[in-house]
């Protein structure tokens, strides 16, 4: 069987026959980047970056061919600086949202609070959620869209902050948000609509140039005790939408939509899947989550990650422990193996190695059977 990695991609989580599945760097970019500093003191080339590494380790590609675009407010606000405290900055971002950084993390900042607080601050920033979504995308998309369709790989758009739990966040803060759900959901409902309608104007727009095969949705919405809102919430508020977006960039020829959440996602996967999602991603089992039950209770959803990231900073007998699950995955079908979110700089770089060549052998071996 000779396929493409676009061919194979859209093949298996169709249900269809493939060779096998991808080997793909599905959380490079989300490595802490002090990994690269460790594992320089333990024997990587000097010269080497993460394009090197992606290499050295043989994977088919990251995540696929990205088109780029403005999700959220356009045009975007000035990155502005509000004031030091000890180790830690606070800013106003590109999206009119204050910031705190501490001095030295390489996780993502905290977002304190949103520029909308209600009804008149919403009626403020509005209109940077609609106009004409052209504007949106880079000046030569044209040659872009022509270069991914011709490229061989996955094409798709959307990613962060483009969800609708994500970007309310987003625009209203964490705090601000969850008391919306119950104090103001008129707006909460219009804001969900806003999003929506961009969205499916602007993939829309990237579809009448290139063939979308997925739609990244990103969420981040549970942690490891579960959803940050209640699957009721969801099913009022999002599913909706969800709904609506699925079903019209379906019909246009996107034939996946794949949701980004950390944490415990169980309770939502039935909510994702009526709402059109057929991929979730990154199934966080340092949490105690089984992959194998979540497969036996979805057998056609989609699943990407699952493989405990912690397990690379132990042992070479802890990572073959963590990788016993997934031969009956990837036998299984609409599974891509890869670790549940970025690697720590806790890991050894002859871990890294020996932990990625041990995951390409069982991609190779155990191909899916159906």
């Amino acid at each position: 069987m000779d396929l493409t990695h676009r061919e194979r991609f859209n093949r298996l989580f169709c249900g269809q026959p493939v060779d096998r599945v991808p080997f793909i760097d599905v959380m490079g970019k989300c490595n802490f980047p002090s990994c690269i500093t460790r594992w320089k003191s333990e024997g990587l080339d000097q010269n080497a970056d993460n394009a090197r590494i992606r290499e050295m380790m043989g994977f088919d590609y990251e995540r696929g061919y990205f088109l780029e675009v403005k999700t959220l407010f356009w045009p975007e606000f000035d990155i502005e600086f509000i004031r030091r405290e000890g180790d830690k900055t606070f800013y106003r971002n590109k999206w009119g949202g204050l910031e705190i950084q501490k001095d030295g993390s390489e996780v993502m900042p905290i977002t304190l609070e949103g520029p909308v607080k209600d009804r008149r601050t919403w009626d403020s920033v509005k209109e940077r959620l609609c106009g004409d979504v052209t504007a949106r995308l880079p000046a030569d998309i044209d040659a872009i869209c022509a270069e991914a369709g011709q490229s061989g790989l996955p094409v798709y758009t959307g990613d962060l902050p483009a969800g609708f739990f994500g970007a309310p966040r987003e625009i209203c803060g964490f705090e601000n948000l969850a008391l919306m759900f119950y104090e103001d959901p008129e707006l909460l409902s219009e804001i969900l609509d806003t999003l929506c309608d961009l969205w499916i104007s602007l993939y829309l727009e990237l579809q009448k140039r290139v063939t979308l095969d997925y739609i990244f949705v990103w969420e981040d919405m549970c942690n490891k005790n579960g959803p940050l809102i209640s699957p009721a919430s969801f099913r009022e508020f999002l599913l909706p939408r969800y709904k609506r977006l699925t079903s019209v960039l379906r019909e246009a020829g996107c034939k996946n939509f794949f949701v980004d959440s950390d944490g415990d996602d169980r309770p939502l996967v039935p909510l994702w899947l009526e709402g059109g999602v057929n991929i979730v991603f990154p199934w966080e089992s340092r949490y105690g989550l089984d992959v194998i039950e979540v497969r036996k209770a979805y057998p056609t959803m989609g699943m990407i990650g699952g493989i405990n990231k912690h397990a690379l900073e132990y042992t070479y007998s802890d990572i073959d422990a963590e990788l016993k699950k997934v031969p009956y995955m990837l036998e299984h079908g609409y599974f891509i193996p890869g670790c549940d979110h970025g690697v720590t700089n806790q890991v050894p770089w002859s871990n890294y190695c020996y932990f990625y060549e041990k995951l390409r052998e069982l991609v190779y071996k155990y191909p899916p059977q159906i």
